[in-house]
């Protein structure tokens, strides 16, 4: 399960790369708002299995 994670958390680091080069501000800032709460949700899966 640790395994999946982290490879969640490398998907959305390379998501987040190529959001920035989006010309759309708002799909950028949607989207920066979907990693942000898709993190939260890791770091809860995370203190769960802790």
């Amino acid at each position: 399960m640790k395994t999946a994670l982290a490879y969640a958390e490398a998907a959305l680091e390379e998501v987040q790369r190529d959001t920035d080069k989006l010309h759309s501000r708002e799909l950028r800032d949607a989207i920066a708002k979907y990693i942000e709460a898709q993190r939260r949700q890791i770091k809860a899966l995370r203190r769960m299995i802790n």
